[in-house]
C-alpha cells in the first residue's frame, strides 16, 4: 500500500519489470474497478535487447491503465516513473477533458520517485500498420530513414492468432529489407486485460451515443504509443504517429489528432502526428510508389480469422476495406496489386452500404465524403467495372441514405444498466448476424449496429 494512497477512492497500482526482452506489469486496483479487468497481468513482448530502467518500463501498462482511469475518476499510483511522461499525461488529460467535457478526467497519477530521463539518440521511428496512412507515412519521410515498429494486439490483430502474426512478419520483414529501413515487432495482452464491453457501456453514457467506442475514443493513440516506450531508448528519440483525417479531429472526436499525440512525451522523446491528409489524397502520392513498390497493403479490421485465403491480408468486403479500395480506384491503382481481392462483384457490395443504410451520417462525413467530392465529372478509370459505381456515387445524396444515429435500441443500450444493455446488445447482434461482414471490431465506428 503507498503511503500517500487514499484507501477510500478508486485506486490503480501498477509495478513492472523486464526479463530478457519481455516487459511484464502487475496491476492491482480497488473493488469498484474490478468489472472493468479481465486480468491484472499485463506484458509488451519486443524482438530486440531493453535497456530501459523502471521509469520507462512502467509507461506501457501505463499507457492502457490512464484511459480507464480517467473515466473511471481513478487515482494512479507507481513506483518509479519518468519525469517528462508525468507531464505529458497530465497535460493530455486536460487536453481530452476539452473534447470530452462529461468525462470526470480528475485522475491524481501518484509517483513516489520521478526519474529524469535522456536518451541521447537522434533516430525516428514509425508506428507501422502496413495500412494507407502508415505508407504514406513512410514514403512522405523516407529520407528520416525511419524504423519501422508493428504492434500486435492492438488494435486489430488478436494477440492469440500467431499465424497471422507470423504471416505479418515475413510479408513486412521481406518489405522492409527491400526498402532498407528497420523493422521491430512488439507483442502485448493489451485489450485482453480489459472488459471492453464494460468500458464501451460507460464511455457511451459520458457521450450520450453509441457511435465510437472507448478504445476509439480515447484509448488507443496513447495505448500505441506507449508501448514502444521501452524500445525506444538507445534507439530514437522522434516518433511519427500516421494521421488518418485531413481536418480538425474536434468536430468527430476520435483519440487521437496532433493536439493529443504531439503532447505524449518521455525521455528526450518527441512525437509528431503525421501526413493530415484525407485517404484518397494518400491514395494518389502513393501511385507510384503502390504501383512499382508492390506493398500489400494491410487495412482490413476483420477478425483474421475469419479471412477466407490462409494468407489474405484483407477480406475485402468490410467497410474499411471497400472506403480504401474505392480511394485506390479512383486514383487508377489496381486494388488487387495492393493486397486485396476484387472482381465485378466489389462496387456492388460498395453499393449496398449507401442503399440500405448501413452507415450513420458521421461516418459518412468522415470516410466517404471527401471521396465523392473527388470523383471528376469525367471519369477515366475503370478499375473492375468502378466507373458505372462513381458516376452513381458523384450524385448520391449521402444524407438521404445515412443511417440514424439514434433508434430506440440505442437509447436503450445507453441508457440502461449494464447487464440489460449488454442482453439488448447479444439480441441484436445475433439479429444482423448476416450482415456483419460490414462491422470492423476495432474501429468502434459501428461497434453496434442499432
Amino acid at each position: 500500500m503507498h503511503a500517500k494512497m487514499d484507501k477510500n477512492a478508486s485506486t490503480i497500482v501498477v509495478d513492472s519489470r523486464v526479463s530478457l526482452k519481455k516487459v511484464e506489469s502487475r496491476i492491482a486496483v480497488s473493488k469498484d474497478l474490478e468489472k472493468y479487468f479481465k486480468s491484472y497481468n499485463f506484458f509488451s513482448e519486443y524482438d530486440a535487447e531493453i535497456v530501459a530502467d523502471k521509469s520507462i518500463l512502467n509507461i506501457p501498462v501505463l499507457s492502457i491503465v490512464l484511459p480507464l482511469a480517467w473515466i473511471t475518476g481513478a487515482d494512479v499510483y507507481v513506483d518509479e516513473l519518468d519525469g517528462t511522461f508525468v507531464e505529458s499525461m497530465n497535460l493530455l488529460q486536460l487536453e481530452y477533458k476539452k473534447i470530452y467535457p462529461k468525462v470526470p478526467f480528475r485522475t491524481k497519477l501518484v509517483v513516489d520517485e520521478l526519474v529524469k530521463n535522456e536518451n541521447i539518440n537522434d533516430g525516428t521511428a514509425l508506428l507501422f500498420s502496413g495500412g494507407v496512412d502508415s505508407t504514406y507515412s513512410l514514403f512522405s519521410k523516407m529520407e528520416l530513414d525511419p524504423r519501422l515498429i508493428m504492434i500486435f494486439g492492438v488494435p486489430d490483430i488478436p494477440i492469440t492468432n500467431i499465424k497471422f502474426q507470423d504471416l505479418l512478419n515475413k510479408k513486412y520483414s521481406t518489405f522492409a529489407k527491400r526498402e532498407g529501413v528497420n523493422i521491430n515487432f512488439i507483442r502485448t495482452n493489451a485489450l485482453e486485460i480489459m472488459n471492453d464491453r464494460r468500458l464501451d457501456h460507460l464511455w457511451y453514457r459520458f457521450k450520450g451515443r453509441n457511435e465510437g467506442n472507448f478504445w476509439n475514443g480515447l484509448g488507443f493513440s496513447l495505448g500505441q504509443l506507449g508501448q514502444v516506450a521501452p524500445l525506444s531508448i538507445g534507439r530514437f528519440n522522434h516518433l511519427l504517429i500516421a494521421a488518418a483525417l485531413s481536418f480538425a479531429i474536434r468536430g468527430h472526436t476520435v483519440a487521437s489528432s496532433p493536439d493529443t499525440d504531439e503532447k505524449i512525451a518521455w525521455a528526450d522523446l518527441r512525437v509528431e502526428h503525421d501526413g493530415c491528409l484525407n485517404r484518397y489524397e494518400k491514395a494518389m502520392r502513393l501511385k507510384k510508389f503502390l504501383n512499382y513498390n508492390r506493398i500489400e497493403l494491410r487495412v482490413c479490421w476483420l477478425d483474421p480469422i475469419h479471412l477466407l485465403k490462409m494468407d489474405a491480408m484483407n477480406c475485402s468486403k468490410c467497410e474499411k476495406c471497400l472506403r480504401t479500395i474505392a480511394s485506390l480506384a479512383l486514383a487508377g491503382i489496381s486494388p488487387n496489386d495492393c493486397g486485396f481481392d476484387v472482381d465485378e462483384s466489389t462496387f456492388n457490395s460498395m453499393k449496398n452500404l449507401f442503399e440500405k443504410k448501413l452507415l450513420t451520417r458521421q461516418h459518412l462525413e468522415l470516410w466517404w465524403k471527401p471521396i465523392q467530392q473527388r470523383v471528376p465529372d469525367n471519369i477515366d478509370v475503370d478499375v473492375f467495372g468502378s466507373k458505372q459505381f462513381f458516376e452513381w456515387f458523384k450524385t448520391l445524396d449521402l444524407d438521404r441514405v445515412a443511417r440514424p444515429t439514434y433508434t430506440p435500441l440505442s437509447y436503450i443500450y445507453y441508457k440502461s444498466p449494464y447487464p440489460v444493455s449488454n442482453i439488448a446488445r447479444i439480441i441484436f447482434q445475433l439479429l444482423r448476424q448476416p450482415k456483419k461482414v460490414f462491422y470492423h471490431r476495432a474501429s468502434g465506428v459501428l461497434e453496434i449496429p442499432f
